[in-house]
């Protein structure tokens, strides 16, 4: 009963409709802008967005008196905004204090709310209102729902924040049942009673404006008035307005953003703009709508991955004319499934939620808890027509802080293990952690390392990403025979762009066997493996790669251990048992040992490799090298080096280095990952992290055992 008494709105409180007078008899346009950076997103990017798209639209509406905005500045975007370009946020405070610009919130760090606990949503939110309120002197009323990822679980979390309503694709309304000409309004959703006001965003005027010219926005606008609708909701990225390609030209050179600011000057007969919160206030709500679990289209259909989104292609294709009307009614996937599609996202993820669980009392634990909350920033978790996840810088900035929150909740903790299921896969991790590193190791996929986390250099060292299929592969491969369609007046939006695809860029596109990590335990007889195994073609032998091995903890690491198979040329199945055992020290090294027994009646000749794939922040930068003893060597061509004990991935002038050292001499191998990812402007060969494999040529007699060690230290 506590709940009624907080004095939120409820379902029975509404706002009372003013008395008859000109506005009421106005189409209400709420022109809505996101604007948005990611955490550690280079600064020229944001700079050059800066000046192309943020300063010269708020700057053009400011010359028009009567024009109103209501406008999402992203926290990380926020963050640096104010190091960086004050005076951009002096003319956003200039146009809030004359009534002209209303401010939403957001978390702080843009996470995904729907997949964040309760509690971490309401910090969020609460650090951006306190921000905003903070430099503008005004507390928003309203909130920008990262990447309109809707669940109705966020209700209350966005209600206990102070949070009174929010904007949404209608895409949401149609799915549960709205009529299309029922969206020119905004609803009521609730929780336990307690309510939320919800803006439907217009999808037909996303991809108009501003894309097409103003006299086809008008038209649209003015069939709004036509058929009753008292509101014309226009949200979308500001970047559209002079960042993404094509845009600066047609906004601002060729005049359409003149043009379009003419139009809504010159229709104050008919319409009038109006910021969210005054329409929430002059206008009562249209009733009562509960919204299914979705976020836009476009992101539902990225969810699905290749074969999903081919389907999901197919059936809109099969529709043909009739796919606007049933699209509504086609489901794509749910954003979490990111975190199934790319495992390294889910890692990230459930580490910060593990580490959550872990935080002391004190002053410590609200600067871990900071930390914790930048790791939720959304960008490096998905990926759709942005980089995002296959951003390297991106990644790392999350696995940063991550870092940062770790080394302050196990500050002056010595060398533990532990078992954790951390990546909530219904298999525990071997977590090895202590005051200077965190790791993984999973014994239920080969004993691989898939995390090893350096406090000092605040990083990942296995912060690589896998080659995968993509949907807009597909498009790559065709791109160089397709020819391009005719012109038409307008520029196209940003999943029309027609994107050049070089040749050696398809040549580019092959697709790992098994996820990057390390100590990766391969089996092969192939004397020149080195093309095979870059194109993610390794002739494998044995059968350990993604097998569960049993394992026993140590005071320092854990022992691993199989008997398995291995397909020689005289032997289909050859009986082995692989012997790993990891031990971790305080000083930054880790030494693994390994014994490869014949347990069959015949002579094994097989080539035995241990895969490792490495990340230094610098390496997609074309700045790390190799060191194989005395010579440097650069890391831009497959590697093929005999006779190695010790080898060093290392960028020069920065740190840390990563030493490896073997005890019997190694044929080594080593390539980059580099994968092909799309992003709004073009298609991208980004490298991912350097793998290298030692590998040894074993020739055991029955019964006989080899053994070797790896020792890799970070200096």
């Amino acid at each position: 009963m506590g709940r009624l008494l907080t004095g939120r709105r409820t379902m029975t409180d509404r706002p009372a409709e003013p008395p008859g007078n000109a506005v009421q008899d106005r189409l209400r346009f709420l022109f809505v802008l996101h604007n948005h950076q990611p955490l550690g997103n280079f600064d020229e990017v944001i700079q050059a967005l800066t000046d192309r798209a943020y300063r010269p639209l708020l700057e053009a509406v400011r010359a028009r008196p009567t024009l109103k905005l209501t406008l999402h500045v992203s926290g990380p975007l926020l963050l640096w905004l104010e190091h960086r370009a004050p005076d951009y946020l002096d003319l956003i405070g200039e146009l809030v204090q004359c009534g002209r610009l209303e401010l939403l919130a957001g978390g702080l760090y843009e996470p995904i709310l729907a997949a964040i606990p309760h509690e971490d949503r309401i910090a969020q939110i609460t650090l951006m209102s306190e921000r905003l309120r903070s430099r503008f002197g005004v507390r928003p009323r309203g909130l920008w729902l990262t990447e309109r990822i809707w669940e109705s679980a966020i209700i209350p979390s966005l209600i206990d924040a102070g949070i009174a309503y929010v904007l949404m694709d209608d895409r949401a309304f149609l799915t549960s049942g709205f009529a299309p000409e029922q969206l020119h309004d905004y609803y009521l959703t609730e929780a336990e009673g307690q309510s939320l006001a919800v803006f439907p965003i217009d999808k037909s005027l996303r991809y108009l404006i501003p894309f097409r010219p103003p006299a086809e926005i008008e038209a649209y606008l003015r069939w709004i008035v036509q058929i009753g609708g008292r509101l014309a909701i226009a949200a979308d990225d500001g970047e559209k307005f002079g960042g993404w390609p094509g845009t600066a030209q047609w906004v601002y050179t060729d005049g359409w953003l003149k043009g379009f600011l003419d139009l809504l000057e010159g229709a104050g007969d008919w319409l009038i703009t109006q910021t969210a919160g005054e329409a929430m206030e002059g206008v009562r709500p249209a009733g009562l709508c509960y919204l299914p679990t979705c976020s836009y289209v476009e992101m539902e259909e990225w969810s699905l991955g290749p074969d999903g989104g081919r389907r999901f292609e197919e059936l809109k294709n099969r529709l043909g004319a009739d796919v606007d009307r049933f699209i509504p009614h086609l489901r794509g996937g749910h954003w979490k499934h990111f975190l199934v599609r790319y495992p390294e996202a889910n890692r990230a993820h459930k580490k910060g939620l593990a580490l959550s669980r872990l935080l002391p009392v004190g002053r410590r634990a609200a600067k871990a808890r900071l930390d914790l909350l930048a790791a939720q920033c959304n960008d490096s978790y998905w990926h759709g027509i942005f980089g995002g996840l296959y951003l390297p810088h991106l990644r790392h900035e999350i696995w940063r802080h991550l870092a940062r929150a770790e080394a302050l909740i196990r500050r002056r903790h010595k060398l533990t293990v532990e078992l954790s299921d951390l990546d909530s896969d219904g298999a525990p991790e071997v977590w090895v952690s202590s005051s200077r590193f965190s790791a993984q190791i999973q014994p239920h996929r080969g004993g691989r390392l898939v995390e090893w986390t350096d406090f000092a250099g605040e990083l990942n060292l296995l912060n690589t990403l896998t080659r995968r299929p993509e949907l807009y592969h597909d498009a790559i491969r065709r791109a160089a025979a397709q020819p391009e369609g005719a012109p038409r007046q307008g520029i196209p939006g940003i999943h029309d762009l027609q994107r050049a695809a070089p040749a050696d860029l398809v040549s580019a596109l092959c697709y790992d066997q098994w996820e990057r990590a390390a100590f990766l335990d391969h089996f092969f007889v192939d004397p020149e493996p080195l093309s095979g195994w870059a194109g993610g073609r390794l002739d494998e032998r044995g059968d350990f790669t993604e097998a569960l091995l049993d394992y026993t903890p140590t005071s320092s690491g854990v022992v691993l251990q199989r008997s398995g198979r291995v397909r020689t040329e005289s032997d289909p199945n050859h009986p082995i048992l692989l012997h790993k055992e990891y031990t971790f020290t305080e000083n930054r090294a880790l030494m693994v040992l390994y014994r490869v027994q014949n347990q069959g009646s015949n002579r094994l000749d097989v080539r035995f490799g241990v895969e490792l794939n490495l990340f230094l922040p610098s390496l997609a930068l074309g700045h790390t090298h190799m060191t194989l003893g005395d010579r440097r060597v650069l890391l831009d061509h497959p590697l093929d080096a005999d006779q190695v004990e010790r080898f060093t991935v290392s960028t020069q002038g920065l740190s840390p280095a990563l030493h490896v050292e073997v005890d019997h001499p190694a044929r080594l191998y080593s390539h980059l990952v580099a994968t092909v990812s799309q992003s709004e402007e073009d298609y991208q060969r980004t490298v991912q992290g350097a793998a290298a494999m030692p590998t040894w040529d074993l020739r055991l007699e029955p019964g006989n055992t080899w053994e070797g060690r790896i020792q890799v230290t970070i200096e």
